[in-house]
């Protein structure tokens, strides 16, 4: 008999056990937004979506039965991503899986027909609460002090005193 491992996550990722608590959430992207789903249409930036295609396709015109292949497309937003970008996905998938050392000899052979791509389904996984949100800086001595030297809360870095902004991660300097 299997029993679950514990998992002992440091109490320095608290957002990480928010994660793992949470499921993902398997939805058809389809039908829009609908009682079970609503969260994901009003709250997308709280998500990752990963949308699923099968692509069928053919090698060559004389090619009788068609090949069939996963494409995942990974976006922001529960929307459906248009049939150019699931193509894309395709057609970067199978460069890749092109064994040839010379690179123009690999682009130039790759060619596909692609005859169906077949909708799956969609899934949205929880991000943690501070995905994507970065903590304000602050000065590291006291802010009536004009001399003291500024340091970025959020990555450490000290940027040319009188910035407002972090030259290396972007984040508002208090």
């Amino acid at each position: 008999m299997l029993r679950p491992q514990k998992i002992e996550i440091s109490s320095r990722f608290p957002d990480a056990i928010l994660v793992l608590r949470k499921k993902k959430i398997e939805f058809d992207g389809r039908q829009g937004p609908a009682e079970k789903t609503s969260d994901l249409y009003q709250n997308p930036q709280d998500y990752s979506f990963i949308h699923n295609y099968k692509v069928h396709f053919k090698r060559g015109t004389l090619q009788v039965l068609a090949n069939k292949v996963d494409v995942s497309v990974t976006t922001s937003s529960p929307q459906l991503p248009s049939p150019q970008q699931v193509t894309e996905e395709f057609q970067k998938r199978m460069t890749a899986s092109v064994v040839v050392s010379d690179t123009r000899k690999r682009y130039s052979e790759v060619s596909f027909h692609i005859t169906d791509v077949e909708y799956k389904q969609s899934i949205a996984l929880p991000l943690p609460k501070s995905y994507g949100v970065r903590a304000p800086s602050v000065r590291s001595a006291s802010i009536g002090n004009e001399g003291s030297p500024i340091i970025c809360r959020s990555c450490g870095y000290q940027p040319p005193s009188g910035s407002k902004f972090c030259n290396k991660c972007g984040a508002t300097i208090a």
